[in-house]
């Protein structure tokens, strides 16, 4: 069998993606709901952590888990609903603060929507990275949630974040005519994988570099810097692709979603293409994702 050098791949994927957008042939997503994405069928709330105001209001923290993550919150994109006890307004609003050595930083997050009729507020958030734990186990770079309500109390809960179990989180810079663009990504397959066809999810958000790290306007929407992530798989043992890969593309009225799928034809060690596909039609950046099943 002829072999083809990965560049050659990767020009490949990049000439697909040009034939795509030109085509003009995208498929319609339908829209999300305006909570945002639903994790999959078999998750649950999870209670993951607490705490108290200056003013005695009670915030009470949980996360939508799938029964596989043992109760931990992840890095990547993760639903919360808070309980919130002493404080009768509707005015809540979620910040995420990464504590580190000499500097701190907050990540995307979708604001809740008021009150919800289960008496929760649900909030949205994608975190680009885990806490830090030394050799003894302790964590000593970490999470705190700053729930803050009304605008004048403040509630604060810690937060450990668990490493992604298989890395597919990712904070890459590319570098364009117009100066570097930051991606925080998440790959995310909506089941296992198997020979045939398997609808993932990818989470993108960009960074607006010029904005402190500690604000949350600094994380804006990706959906206007990249119109689709072009998906391609590739078995580098046996160098041949396979059919039933799609585009994924952002879904209206989501926190950072893009839907696709990608196809196999036989178990094995597996490459993932990303093409990150701007609108005027050229590749911003390219990442590979390695899979086994």
């Amino acid at each position: 069998m002829m072999r083809v050098p990965i560049a050659a791949r990767w020009l490949l994927l990049g000439a697909l993606s040009a034939a795509y957008l030109l085509s003009g042939c995208k498929k319609k997503e339908k829209d999300q709901p305006s909570g945002g994405s639903p994790n999959p069928v078999d998750s649950a709330w999870v209670a993951v952590t607490d705490g108290s105001s200056p003013q005695g209001v009670r915030v009470h923290v949980e996360a939508l888990l799938h029964p596989s993550q043992n109760g931990q919150v992840r890095e990547g994109y993760n639903r919360f609903r808070i309980k919130v006890e002493g404080y009768s307004g509707n005015d809540v609003q979620l910040l995420p603060m990464m504590y580190m050595t000499s500097t701190k930083h907050t990540c995307p997050t979708k604001q809740p929507d008021g009150i919800a009729p289960d008496g929760y507020f649900y909030a949205e958030a994608f975190f680009q990275m885990p806490s830090t734990v030394d050799a003894n186990g302790n964590v000593t770079e970490s999470w705190k949630l700053h729930v803050i309500l009304g605008g004048n109390d403040t509630a604060t809960a810690d937060l450990r974040v668990y490493p992604h179990s298989n890395g597919w989180v990712r904070v890459k810079g590319f570098n364009t005519s117009m100066g570097q663009v930051r991606l925080l990504y998440e790959f995310r397959p909506e089941g296992a994988f198997k020979v045939g066809t398997v609808p993932v999810r990818m989470y993108v958000y960009r960074r607006d570099m010029t904005i402190p790290h500690d604000r949350l306007d600094g994380f804006l929407s990706a959906s206007d810097m990249v119109q689709v992530v072009q998906l391609k798989t590739w078995m580098p043992s046996m160098d041949h692709g396979a059919e039933g890969n799609q585009p994924a593309q952002p879904v209206s009225n989501s926190f950072g979603l893009y839907k696709g799928q990608v196809g196999f034809n036989m178990t094995g060690d597996w490459d993932i293409y990303l093409a990150f596909v701007r609108p005027q039609g050229d590749t911003l950046g390219l990442d590979t994702v390695t899979v086994r099943f």
